[in-house]
């Protein structure tokens, strides 16, 4: 499964050296968007890179994750959930 296009925000954007801080809200687990390969349209439409922050709030809570970009891959690596 891939990202729902259109609901994929970008909060705020800084110089080229700087990550974006983005916002994702889906009716999808926490667990399901955080799956690999999950994002990778977002990478090539979007330009979401690693190193970006995603806030991402999913059916069962909230989470803010770093984007780890591998070739044209972007995988997720958690930095907090909402208990």
């Amino acid at each position: 499964m891939a990202f729902a296009d259109g609901t994929l925000v970008a909060l705020q954007t800084a110089n080229s050296d700087a990550g974006k801080v983005w916002l994702y809200k889906e009716a999808a687990t926490l667990a399901a968007i955080r799956a690999a390969n999950y994002f990778n349209d977002a990478a090539d439409t979007w330009g979401m890179g690693g190193g970006d922050l995603l806030i991402i709030i999913g059916s069962d809570g909230f989470g803010l994750n770093l984007t780890i970009l591998t070739g044209v891959n972007v995988t997720m690596g958690e930095a907090l959930t909402s208990a």
